[in-house]
């Protein structure tokens, strides 16, 4: 018999861990470039030379729903004889990616929090300039360039510049924004089907579930998940 046969053996006990074998090696190592590819990508898009965007991370989960869709395929080989013990192998191959793809998801995401974390504090200063402008004249700056932000002494931004904010204020955002005279926004797509945002609101008022998302406060900030 060839080689190549081998998969499609009847006899589970001669020809199953060959099976095994090809299906973990083939599905592991995708898998491990998958894994790579997330958590080094989000930690790049965060590390202050980045966008702040992980427009493959979307792929990431495509790919992971792809493998649970052929488990479940997979299953419906156990009703067969001549390919129950290469289905069994699939499945358990594919149990492995989507195990490793939903980890390097999980660990992304606490990267990429980390890294929001820090930049919230990071454009602090940004934010106390808004707010001093907005007590001393009465009203939101027009623009950001209007401003004057003074960074105290040792204050740290990673990449040496924060990232280019869009700045909202007056009736747009008080429009879109839940009623706050001004929002300073960043957009943070994580595919081509999710765009998320990552938003300052003045008056704190950040509701569960909103444009599109859902959101998760991050100190005085807020993530959106679409």
């Amino acid at each position: 018999m060839f080689r190549g046969s081998m998969i499609f053996d009847l006899d589970c006990n001669t020809g199953f861990r060959p099976k095994l074998i090809l299906s973990l090696s083939g599905f592991g190592f995708f898998s491990l470039l998958l894994c790579s590819y997330t958590i080094g990508s989000s930690y790049l898009s965060v590390s202050g030379y980045g966008d702040w965007g992980l427009p493959g991370q979307e792929l990431v989960t495509w790919l992971c729903l792809l493998g649970m869709v052929i488990m479940a395929v997979s299953l419906l080989g156990l009703f067969f004889s001549k390919i129950r013990c290469a289905a069994i192998a699939v499945f358990i191959g594919a149990g492995l990616m989507v195990t490793l793809s939903v980890i390097s998801l999980k660990s992304a995401d606490g990267i990429r929090m980390q890294g929001f974390e820090r930049l919230s504090v990071e454009a602090a200063p940004l934010v106390a300039a808004i707010h001093a402008y907005e007590q001393e004249f009465g009203q939101p700056p027009e623009s950001l360039k209007e401003l004057h932000v003074n960074y105290p002494a040792g204050h740290a931004i990673k990449g040496e510049q924060l990232p280019d904010f869009e700045y909202l204020p007056g009736d747009q955002a008080i429009t879109r924004y839940h009623g706050n005279p001004w929002v300073l926004m960043l957009e943070t797509p994580t595919g081509p089907l999710r765009w998320d945002r990552f938003l300052y609101y003045p008056m704190q008022n950040y509701p569960s579930l909103g444009l599109g998302g859902w959101f998760e406060k991050v100190g005085e900030w807020a993530y959106v998940h679409e």
